[in-house]
Protein backbone atom coordinates (compact mmCIF):
# COMPACT_ATOMS: atom_id res chain seq x y z
CA UNK A 1 0.00 0.00 0.00
CA UNK A 2 1.35 3.74 -0.81
CA UNK A 3 2.86 5.57 2.42
CA UNK A 4 0.20 8.10 2.89
CA UNK A 5 2.93 10.66 3.41
CA UNK A 6 3.81 9.70 -0.14
CA UNK A 7 0.22 9.84 -1.60
CA UNK A 8 -0.05 13.51 0.11
CA UNK A 9 2.87 14.73 -2.48
CA UNK A 10 1.48 12.66 -5.16
CA UNK A 11 -1.43 14.69 -4.75
CA UNK A 12 -0.19 17.80 -4.04
CA UNK A 13 1.74 17.17 -7.65
CA UNK A 14 -0.97 16.44 -9.67
CA UNK A 15 -2.73 19.69 -8.39
CA UNK A 16 -0.27 22.68 -8.75
CA UNK A 17 2.42 21.00 -11.50
CA UNK A 18 0.47 17.88 -13.18
CA UNK A 19 2.71 19.06 -16.55
CA UNK A 20 7.12 19.09 -15.72
CA UNK A 21 7.04 20.58 -18.79
CA UNK A 22 5.90 23.44 -17.46
CA UNK A 23 6.71 23.51 -14.05
CA UNK A 24 8.32 21.83 -11.28
CA UNK A 25 7.55 19.99 -8.37
CA UNK A 26 10.75 18.17 -7.16
CA UNK A 27 10.15 17.17 -3.54
CA UNK A 28 11.25 14.52 -1.31
CA UNK A 29 11.29 13.19 2.02
CA UNK A 30 15.25 13.68 3.27
CA UNK A 31 16.58 13.25 6.66
CA UNK A 32 16.66 17.00 8.60
CA UNK A 33 19.52 19.39 8.78
CA UNK A 34 18.61 20.72 11.90
CA UNK A 35 20.53 19.33 14.71
CA UNK A 36 17.42 17.43 16.24
CA UNK A 37 17.10 15.49 13.45
CA UNK A 38 13.70 14.13 11.97
CA UNK A 39 12.84 14.79 8.59
CA UNK A 40 12.11 16.69 6.22
CA UNK A 41 9.92 17.93 2.90
CA UNK A 42 13.34 18.88 0.70
CA UNK A 43 13.05 20.08 -2.83
CA UNK A 44 11.90 23.20 -5.02
CA UNK A 45 8.95 23.96 -7.12
CA UNK A 46 7.53 27.21 -8.95
CA UNK A 47 4.18 26.97 -7.27
CA UNK A 48 3.30 29.21 -4.43
CA UNK A 49 0.46 27.55 -3.74
CA UNK A 50 2.54 24.13 -3.77
CA UNK A 51 4.78 25.52 -0.69
CA UNK A 52 1.58 26.56 1.15
CA UNK A 53 0.09 22.94 0.84
CA UNK A 54 3.89 21.66 1.74
CA UNK A 55 3.74 23.55 4.31
CA UNK A 56 0.31 22.18 5.74
CA UNK A 57 1.57 18.61 4.89
CA UNK A 58 4.94 19.21 7.16
CA UNK A 59 2.28 20.44 9.95
CA UNK A 60 0.33 16.70 9.86
CA UNK A 61 3.51 14.73 9.60
CA UNK A 62 5.51 16.24 11.91
CA UNK A 63 7.99 17.49 9.43
CA UNK A 64 10.09 19.98 8.67
CA UNK A 65 10.22 21.94 5.30
CA UNK A 66 12.89 23.33 3.26
CA UNK A 67 11.41 23.72 -0.48
CA UNK A 68 12.81 26.64 -2.44
CA UNK A 69 10.06 28.81 -3.99
CA UNK A 70 11.45 29.11 -7.95
CA UNK A 71 12.98 31.26 -9.23
CA UNK A 72 15.63 30.95 -6.42
CA UNK A 73 16.22 33.85 -4.79
CA UNK A 74 20.17 33.78 -5.25
CA UNK A 75 19.51 35.28 -8.97
CA UNK A 76 17.79 38.26 -7.87
CA UNK A 77 20.70 39.89 -9.37
CA UNK A 78 20.95 38.16 -12.51
CA UNK A 79 17.58 36.73 -13.49
CA UNK A 80 17.74 36.56 -17.15
CA UNK A 81 19.74 34.73 -19.84
CA UNK A 82 20.01 35.13 -23.44
CA UNK A 83 21.28 32.86 -26.30
CA UNK A 84 24.59 34.16 -27.35
CA UNK A 85 25.34 30.64 -29.39
CA UNK A 86 24.13 29.62 -32.24
CA UNK A 87 21.50 27.86 -30.48
CA UNK A 88 21.14 26.63 -26.85
CA UNK A 89 20.36 22.79 -26.55
CA UNK A 90 17.57 22.76 -23.68
CA UNK A 91 17.78 19.52 -21.09
CA UNK A 92 15.67 17.67 -19.15
CA UNK A 93 18.35 17.30 -16.65
CA UNK A 94 21.87 19.33 -16.04
CA UNK A 95 24.12 16.67 -17.50
CA UNK A 96 25.44 16.95 -20.93
CA UNK A 97 23.86 13.13 -21.88
CA UNK A 98 20.38 14.36 -20.97
CA UNK A 99 17.52 14.02 -23.21
CA UNK A 100 16.71 17.08 -25.11
CA UNK A 101 13.62 18.64 -24.57
CA UNK A 102 13.68 21.78 -26.80
CA UNK A 103 16.48 24.52 -28.20
CA UNK A 104 16.38 28.12 -27.61
CA UNK A 105 17.64 30.37 -30.61
CA UNK A 106 20.03 32.91 -30.86
CA UNK A 107 19.04 36.33 -29.16
CA UNK A 108 16.01 34.46 -27.48
CA UNK A 109 15.66 35.27 -23.84
CA UNK A 110 14.94 33.14 -21.00
CA UNK A 111 14.05 33.19 -17.42
CA UNK A 112 16.83 31.76 -14.90
CA UNK A 113 14.72 29.85 -11.99
CA UNK A 114 17.66 28.02 -10.53
CA UNK A 115 21.72 27.80 -10.56
CA UNK A 116 23.35 24.38 -9.96
CA UNK A 117 27.52 25.05 -10.92
CA UNK A 118 27.29 25.55 -14.99
CA UNK A 119 24.00 24.73 -14.94
CA UNK A 120 20.56 26.44 -15.23
CA UNK A 121 17.07 25.62 -14.61
CA UNK A 122 15.15 28.20 -17.16
CA UNK A 123 11.78 29.04 -18.57
CA UNK A 124 11.93 29.09 -22.19
CA UNK A 125 8.93 31.83 -23.68
CA UNK A 126 6.46 28.96 -24.89
CA UNK A 127 6.52 28.24 -20.85
CA UNK A 128 8.67 25.12 -21.62
CA UNK A 129 11.10 24.56 -18.30
CA UNK A 130 14.84 22.51 -18.85
CA UNK A 131 18.15 22.71 -18.80
CA UNK A 132 20.56 24.48 -20.17
CA UNK A 133 24.52 25.03 -20.03
CA UNK A 134 25.77 29.05 -18.97
CA UNK A 135 28.69 28.37 -22.08
CA UNK A 136 25.81 29.07 -24.18
CA UNK A 137 24.03 31.84 -22.46
CA UNK A 138 25.34 35.27 -21.17
CA UNK A 139 23.11 36.52 -18.11
CA UNK A 140 21.98 39.58 -16.04
CA UNK A 141 19.33 41.90 -14.73
CA UNK A 142 15.69 42.22 -16.19
CA UNK A 143 16.79 46.30 -17.60
CA UNK A 144 19.89 44.27 -19.47
CA UNK A 145 17.42 42.30 -21.28
CA UNK A 146 14.92 44.35 -21.82
CA UNK A 147 17.13 46.49 -23.56
CA UNK A 148 18.40 44.20 -25.94
CA UNK A 149 14.62 42.77 -26.66
CA UNK A 150 13.84 46.53 -27.62
CA UNK A 151 16.93 46.31 -29.83
CA UNK A 152 17.17 42.86 -31.38
CA UNK A 153 14.03 43.69 -33.89
CA UNK A 154 15.62 41.36 -36.58
CA UNK A 155 15.19 38.12 -37.67
CA UNK A 156 17.99 35.61 -39.36
CA UNK A 157 16.93 33.69 -42.81
CA UNK A 158 19.83 30.84 -42.71
CA UNK A 159 22.33 33.98 -42.05
CA UNK A 160 26.00 33.49 -42.13
CA UNK A 161 28.22 36.47 -40.89
CA UNK A 162 31.24 37.22 -40.89
CA UNK A 163 33.78 39.65 -38.68
CA UNK A 164 36.93 39.56 -36.97
CA UNK A 165 38.65 37.09 -39.30
CA UNK A 166 35.87 34.58 -38.24
CA UNK A 167 32.09 33.53 -39.55
CA UNK A 168 28.79 32.75 -37.49
CA UNK A 169 26.23 30.86 -38.35
CA UNK A 170 22.49 31.34 -37.31
CA UNK A 171 19.24 29.27 -37.63
CA UNK A 172 15.74 30.45 -39.23
CA UNK A 173 14.35 32.81 -36.68
CA UNK A 174 17.59 33.77 -35.24
CA UNK A 175 16.99 37.37 -33.25
CA UNK A 176 20.10 39.97 -33.60
CA UNK A 177 20.35 43.46 -34.16
CA UNK A 178 20.31 45.40 -37.62
CA UNK A 179 21.63 48.37 -37.79
CA UNK A 180 22.20 51.15 -40.29
CA UNK A 181 24.40 50.03 -43.24
CA UNK A 182 23.65 46.30 -43.07
CA UNK A 183 25.79 45.64 -40.39
CA UNK A 184 24.13 43.02 -37.69
CA UNK A 185 24.66 42.96 -33.67
CA UNK A 186 24.62 39.92 -32.00
CA UNK A 187 23.74 39.08 -28.70
CA UNK A 188 27.69 38.64 -27.31
CA UNK A 189 27.71 42.82 -28.39
CA UNK A 190 30.24 41.46 -31.63
CA UNK A 191 29.35 43.47 -34.96
CA UNK A 192 29.17 41.38 -38.41
CA UNK A 193 28.59 41.75 -41.77
CA UNK A 194 26.21 39.42 -43.72
CA UNK A 195 27.75 37.48 -46.24
CA UNK A 196 25.15 34.70 -46.99
CA UNK A 197 21.82 34.30 -46.65
CA UNK A 198 19.78 37.29 -44.91
CA UNK A 199 18.88 39.51 -41.58
CA UNK A 200 15.08 40.94 -41.95
CA UNK A 201 13.93 43.75 -40.02
CA UNK A 202 10.85 41.68 -38.11
CA UNK A 203 7.89 43.16 -39.40
CA UNK A 204 8.98 42.24 -42.80
CA UNK A 205 9.60 38.74 -41.64
CA UNK A 206 5.98 38.43 -40.30
CA UNK A 207 4.93 40.16 -43.58
CA UNK A 208 6.53 38.01 -45.89
CA UNK A 209 5.22 34.60 -44.51
CA UNK A 210 1.74 36.13 -44.44
CA UNK A 211 1.71 36.06 -48.08
CA UNK A 212 1.88 32.49 -48.27
CA UNK A 213 0.46 29.60 -46.87
CA UNK A 214 2.00 28.14 -43.64
CA UNK A 215 2.87 24.50 -45.33
CA UNK A 216 4.31 26.43 -48.14
CA UNK A 217 5.86 28.48 -45.90
CA UNK A 218 7.21 25.11 -43.70
CA UNK A 219 8.57 23.53 -46.96
CA UNK A 220 10.63 26.42 -47.80
CA UNK A 221 12.47 27.04 -45.13
CA UNK A 222 12.62 23.61 -43.40
CA UNK A 223 12.27 21.21 -46.24
CA UNK A 224 14.52 18.82 -46.17
CA UNK A 225 15.65 19.65 -42.83
CA UNK A 226 16.69 16.15 -40.69
CA UNK A 227 14.45 14.91 -37.99
CA UNK A 228 15.63 15.28 -34.71
CA UNK A 229 13.68 15.50 -31.27
CA UNK A 230 13.90 18.32 -29.32
CA UNK A 231 15.13 20.41 -32.33
CA UNK A 232 13.48 24.02 -33.90
CA UNK A 233 15.68 24.66 -36.62
CA UNK A 234 16.76 23.73 -40.39
CA UNK A 235 19.63 22.23 -38.90
CA UNK A 236 17.35 19.06 -37.00
CA UNK A 237 13.72 19.60 -36.10
CA UNK A 238 10.64 17.61 -34.82
CA UNK A 239 7.05 17.63 -35.68
CA UNK A 240 5.78 19.93 -33.05
CA UNK A 241 8.87 22.16 -33.62
CA UNK A 242 8.37 22.70 -37.45
CA UNK A 243 4.32 23.57 -36.73
CA UNK A 244 5.35 25.82 -33.60
CA UNK A 245 7.73 27.78 -35.92
CA UNK A 246 5.71 27.82 -38.73
CA UNK A 247 3.37 29.25 -36.80
CA UNK A 248 5.72 31.96 -34.88
CA UNK A 249 6.91 33.67 -38.06
CA UNK A 250 3.14 34.30 -38.40
CA UNK A 251 2.88 36.02 -34.86
CA UNK A 252 1.27 33.22 -33.56
CA UNK A 253 2.55 31.63 -30.22
CA UNK A 254 1.79 27.77 -30.22
CA UNK A 255 2.96 25.66 -27.15
CA UNK A 256 5.87 23.51 -27.52
CA UNK A 257 4.29 19.98 -27.77
CA UNK A 258 1.95 18.42 -29.66
CA UNK A 259 0.00 17.22 -26.95
CA UNK A 260 0.04 20.89 -25.96
CA UNK A 261 -0.93 21.60 -29.47
CA UNK A 262 -4.19 20.22 -29.16
CA UNK A 263 -5.90 22.63 -26.88
CA UNK A 264 -4.57 25.33 -29.20
CA UNK A 265 -7.10 27.27 -31.71
CA UNK A 266 -10.33 26.17 -32.89
CA UNK A 267 -11.14 22.39 -33.23
CA UNK A 268 -12.18 21.41 -36.78
CA UNK A 269 -14.31 18.30 -37.35
CA UNK A 270 -12.79 15.24 -38.55
CA UNK A 271 -14.10 14.10 -42.27
CA UNK A 272 -13.09 11.28 -43.38
CA UNK A 273 -11.99 13.06 -46.77
CA UNK A 274 -10.19 16.56 -45.13
CA UNK A 275 -12.72 18.52 -46.98
CA UNK A 276 -13.44 20.69 -43.89
CA UNK A 277 -9.95 21.47 -43.64
CA UNK A 278 -7.82 24.75 -44.42
CA UNK A 279 -4.33 25.06 -45.61
CA UNK A 280 -2.55 25.43 -42.24
CA UNK A 281 -4.92 23.23 -40.00
CA UNK A 282 -3.12 21.49 -37.69
CA UNK A 283 -3.44 17.60 -37.74
CA UNK A 284 -2.81 16.01 -34.57
CA UNK A 285 -2.13 12.35 -34.32
CA UNK A 286 -2.00 10.09 -31.34
CA UNK A 287 -0.07 6.75 -30.77
CA UNK A 288 0.22 4.18 -28.10
CA UNK A 289 -2.84 5.82 -26.51
CA UNK A 290 -1.41 9.36 -26.43
CA UNK A 291 -1.06 12.62 -29.19
CA UNK A 292 2.68 12.57 -30.10
CA UNK A 293 2.73 13.45 -34.07
CA UNK A 294 2.00 16.96 -35.45
CA UNK A 295 1.55 18.12 -39.27
CA UNK A 296 -0.03 20.07 -41.21
CA UNK A 297 -2.84 20.78 -43.83
CA UNK A 298 -1.76 21.67 -47.21
CA UNK A 299 -4.57 20.56 -49.29
CA UNK A 300 -5.88 17.94 -51.61
CA UNK A 301 -4.97 15.30 -49.09
CA UNK A 302 -1.03 16.34 -48.26
CA UNK A 303 -0.09 17.18 -45.09
CA UNK A 304 3.38 19.02 -44.45
CA UNK A 305 5.62 17.16 -41.48
CA UNK A 306 8.38 16.18 -39.68
CA UNK A 307 9.00 12.83 -39.42
CA UNK A 308 11.50 10.24 -38.30
CA UNK A 309 9.81 7.67 -41.02
CA UNK A 310 10.97 9.81 -43.85
CA UNK A 311 14.36 11.23 -41.99
CA UNK A 312 12.89 15.00 -41.83
CA UNK A 313 10.09 17.50 -43.22
CA UNK A 314 8.55 16.65 -46.59
CA UNK A 315 5.20 15.98 -47.63
CA UNK A 316 2.92 12.78 -47.67
CA UNK A 317 -0.02 11.77 -49.10
CA UNK A 318 -2.76 11.41 -45.41
CA UNK A 319 -5.37 9.17 -48.00
CA UNK A 320 -2.00 7.33 -49.67
CA UNK A 321 -2.31 2.95 -49.44
CA UNK A 322 1.38 2.93 -47.53
CA UNK A 323 1.21 1.31 -44.06
CA UNK A 324 2.42 4.70 -42.83
CA UNK A 325 -0.27 6.93 -44.39
CA UNK A 326 -2.85 4.44 -43.06
CA UNK A 327 -1.48 4.74 -39.79
CA UNK A 328 -1.33 8.34 -39.45
CA UNK A 329 -5.08 8.17 -40.59
CA UNK A 330 -6.02 5.55 -37.89
CA UNK A 331 -4.40 7.59 -35.54
CA UNK A 332 -5.81 11.39 -36.35
CA UNK A 333 -7.34 12.56 -33.44
CA UNK A 334 -7.94 16.53 -34.02
CA UNK A 335 -7.64 19.08 -36.25
CA UNK A 336 -6.80 22.94 -34.88
CA UNK A 337 -7.17 26.54 -36.86
CA UNK A 338 -4.68 28.42 -35.15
Amino acid sequence: MTDPLERALSDARRQWVPDARLGVFEVRVAPATAPSGGRALVGATTSRHAVAALRRLAVEFGLAVDVTLLPATALHDAPVAVVTAALAPLLSAPGTTAERASEALHGETLEVLERRDEWLRVRAGDGYHAWAHAGYLATGPAEWAEDWVGRARARAVSAELRGEGCTFRLPIGAKVVLQRGGRVETADGRLWSVVSGAVRPEGEWHAEARFVAAPEWALRWFGGAPYRWGGRTEWGIDCSGLVQATYAVRGVRLPRDSDLQLAAGREVPLTSDGSSYQAGDVLLFAEGGRVAHAALWAGAGHIVHATITRGGVGTDDLFGASAFARRLRDGLVGVRRM
